[in-house]
């Protein structure tokens, strides 16, 4: 099982495009993310899993405070600049092409991710990831998945908003189909930039997410930038 959304992100990776490079706002962006995780109750930093690493920025915050960072993307030229950032020492970079995470079982303290799973095109893939979470995490360790809900992301859920939302993905579902078949035929640079995008409904997450074995379920505001929004949820001791 893949996503037809991991056609755009590989191609984006090859051309750089949609990942930030700027390790200083990584380090402010993960100080926040800690003192709510601490808040929260996160016991081990031993070893934490992100998916979708991206460029790395965040990946190098992580890897000040946890022996082992794995940092896993579906495009290989995202993991080759993970490979250069400060903290490379302590990471170690996973190609995913399938949403099962290369990982042992009850391995993992942390699982976080950020700007990654309202890019997944396939709502089974996501699912699945969340499942991934909870198989790999020990008991005790906690998930950290960033899920953009209204509310979050300059979207109070007005009418006019609603409307220009439902605009946007009409035009994204004809638009998007044709620039996976070119991405798929070796054209890259195209006059556009174009990525599926979802909002997500914590009132159906939150009986999947306890359906798992995830207890303490918790949706939080966090205060940076736009405002985002993550789940939080920890795996039975």
């Amino acid at each position: 099982m893949t996503a037809a959304s991991n056609v755009e992100w590989k191609t984006y990776g090859d051309l750089d495009y949609g990942a930030s490079h700027d390790y200083a706002r990584g380090l402010q962006e993960w100080a926040l993310l800690r003192e709510h995780l601490r808040q929260y109750g996160l016991a081990g930093h031993d070893a934490a899993l992100e998916v979708g690493c991206g460029g790395g920025r965040l990946t190098n915050a992580v890897a000040q405070d946890f022996a082992t960072v794995h940092a896993c993307d579906v495009a290989p030229a995202r993991l080759e600049q993970v490979r250069q950032i400060p903290n490379a020492a302590k990471v170690v970079t996973h190609l995913l092409t399938s949403p099962i995470l290369p990982v042992e079982a009850a391995t993992v303290d942390l699982c976080f991710s950020t700007h990654v799973m309202q890019h997944i095109s396939d709502a089974r893939v996501v699912d699945r990831y969340f499942a991934e979470c909870f198989r790999v995490l020990r008991p005790g360790g906690v998930a950290c998945i960033h899920v953009p809900v209204i509310g979050a992301h300059h979207f109070t859920g007005t009418l006019g908003e609603t409307l220009k939302w439902y605009g946007k993905n009409a035009v994204k579902a004809a638009v998007l189909p044709v620039t996976r078949l070119l991405m798929r035929g070796g054209v890259k640079r195209l006059p556009w930039r174009i990525d599926y995008y979802r909002r997500f409904s914590y009132a159906q997450l939150l009986p999947y997410l306890k359906s798992l074995g995830f207890a303490d379920v918790q949706l939080r505001i966090l205060d940076w930038d736009d405002v985002h929004s993550y789940v939080f949820a920890r795996k039975p001791v």
